[in-house]
């Protein structure tokens, strides 16, 4: 995503802050039974292999029956499932979900480094850590994606070029132990500088990829040596960073690569060729510019599930544009020129068609995949868990095959993380993640009734009606209270605090390394809300805002009309 010179300097301004979540209250009592049987429901048991009634049974975790003629226990619980269709568990291929956002934090830790030659914490190189040390089953996160249908997930820590190594986890939320499914799958690395010290730039981050590959292995025949005649050798000293490496080098462990571009994507590739190391790759957003590369790379791919926003009047045509008849049909005519201020209004229109032409092609990336040979999974970080199945039916009206999307939900994802032999299929003797719903995956109406994770059954609850429609009832909203906000695209995180009074608030915004900035024409109209602030080093911002709950969503907006995508949530009250 390209964001203006002031938006960019506007992220230079934030550190890492926290989308904080509020906790939710774990059960207190245990089932009653651990035994499920799902009988008479439609079973798709993978894409392609349908059983059009039978019956799921599910004991201590595991599916122990799946057919049409299915021998139910005394103690199970019998779910009709006469209107019922029942999945396999999707699984995200990355994300950071169940991992608590790092805080704000004061600037002072920074201030004293050497900025071109950083501590490797604080330039960002952390791949001693490890995802699973860092879970909070009580984090919204989890619920949140699992109300998706998302039963595992392929989850990393937060930071910025090597934030730590990945850990595949069941979302159940019981406990982070629990949770746990393979503890150490990927080194996690994105093309996300350092604030203000080296590397900063995707060059200086790939120089020192390289650097610490190198530095590696040499450290690596070194404790070889020393380990087969130690005497008279120097020991070596220890290095957690070094030492992270060192399954990577063995090729027993893949290096997971965030690459959100094409250029990104481009120098993922020269990384893994120049380096040989095993790599997958996700994020994919500008695949369609480089299916060449990625079709002779083979190696395993994540697409991101992130759409871009759809035209102002999208609603109002239930055709969707394809690129050969997107010039013609919707007027774009390149050899357009503006050469007056009479000519605005046909210049507005011909950039709007030609945006249409360019969102197309990033709604046809998956099935450009698909057409291409490529398997692939999904993954939904940076992705708002309310978004994912309505973008999941534009990629299916793009041209992707149901099959296929089903397959990189589950099968394809289980594949391509080693997660085959107990996930991806509803089949007997696999882990029970399974998620029923009450009609075809892709129909615009079907919702999701139950999901199953280990065994462990969730009901999904209805959604809330949308507070911005006409006719809707937005009594009860309040935004006094603190709110931690993120802007995962441009890396900003921080807080917000509202006072005082529905009809007259009052707030400030707070960053790391910033002084508290007031807030200026605060209003909350219904569930809209509005304020304005100012940074003097980037210019004024103005925010549109929409509450629903204990959740935020809108857009920050500079005076030359770019706009920033900003989401968060209420800090729980101490």
């Amino acid at each position: 995503m390209i964001f203006s010179l002031r938006l960019a300097a506007f992220a230079l301004l934030f550190a890492l802050g926290a989308a904080g979540a509020y906790a939710q209250s774990p059960d207190l009592l245990p089932p009653v039974t651990r035994t499920y049987a799902i009988v008479n429901a439609r079973i798709v048991q993978a894409p392609g292999r349908v059983i059009p009634r039978g019956t799921v049974l599910v004991r201590d975790g595991l599916i122990t029956g799946v057919g049409a003629t299915v021998s139910i226990p005394f103690d199970a619980e019998v779910i009709p499932g006469d209107s019922l269709v029942v999945y396999a568990g999707f699984i995200d291929g990355l994300s950071n979900t169940g991992i608590p956002a790092p805080k704000p934090e004061n600037n002072t830790t920074t201030q004293d480094v050497s900025r071109s030659d950083p501590p490797d914490a604080a330039a960002g190189i952390q791949p001693e850590r490890f995802a699973h040390a860092m879970i909070d089953p009580e984090d919204t996160s989890i619920a949140d994606l699992r109300n998706a249908g998302f039963t595992a997930a392929h989850i990393v820590p937060y930071g910025n070029m090597l934030p730590g190594s990945g850990t595949i986890v069941l979302l159940d939320g019981t406990s982070a132990g629990r949770m746990v499914l393979a503890p150490d799958v990927s080194m996690f690395f994105q093309f996300d500088g350092a604030r203000r010290m080296y590397p900063a730039t995707p060059m200086g981050v790939m120089a020192k990829f390289r650097q610490l590959y190198r530095e590696a292995e040499r450290r690596q025949q070194m404790e070889t040596l020393y380990a087969s005649s130690a005497r008279g050798i120097a020991r070596p000293a220890y290095d957690p960073v070094h030492y992270a490496f060192f399954p990577v080098i063995a090729g027993e462990k893949s290096v997971f690569i965030y690459a959100d571009n094409a250029l990104e994507i481009y120098r993922a590739l020269r990384l893994q060729q120049a380096l040989g190391f095993k790599v997958m790759i996700g994020g994919l957003y500008q695949a369609f510019d480089a299916l060449d590369q990625l079709a002779a790379a083979n190696v395993p791919l994540f697409l991101t599930l992130k759409l871009p926003k759809d035209a102002p009047d999208a609603e109002k045509s239930d055709s969707v544009l394809t690129t050969d008849s997107a010039p013609d049909a919707s007027g774009f005519d390149p050899n357009f020129r503006a050469v007056s201020y009479g000519d605005v209004a046909a210049e507005t229109k011909n950039l709007a068609a030609r945006q249409a032409i360019f969102r197309q092609q990033y709604l046809q990336t998956a099935a450009d995949l698909h057409e291409a040979g490529l398997r692939f999974g999904f993954t939904t970080k940076e992705v708002k868990p309310a978004d994912i199945h309505k973008n999941l039916r534009k990629m299916v009206k793009a041209g992707l095959p149901e099959d296929a999307a089903l397959a990189a939900l589950t099968t394809d994802a289980a594949g391509l993380l080693g997660l085959s032999d107990n996930l991806g299929t509803v089949e007997t003797g696999k882990i029970a993640n399974l998620v029923v719903t009450n009609g075809p995956l892709f129909a615009e109406k079907t919702a999701l009734r139950l999901v199953f994770v280990d065994g462990k059954k969730f009901e999904v609850e209805a959604k809330k009606p949308d507070a911005t429609r006409k006719g809707a009832d937005p009594a009860g909203v309040n935004a006094i209270g603190s709110w931690e906000f993120v802007a995962e695209t441009a890396g900003m995180k921080g807080i917000l605090t509202f006072s005082g009074s529905p009809d007259a608030l009052e707030g400030t915004l707070e960053a790391e390394g910033q002084s508290l900035r007031p807030l200026q024409n605060v209003a909350l109209d219904g569930n809209r809300l509005s304020f304005e602030f100012a940074i003097e080093e980037v210019g004024a911002f103005k925010a549109a805002i929409v509450i629903d709950g204990n959740t935020l969503d809108g857009t920050f907006t500079t005076d030359d009309d770019s706009t920033l995508p900003v989401t968060g949530s209420r800090r729980p009250r101490n």
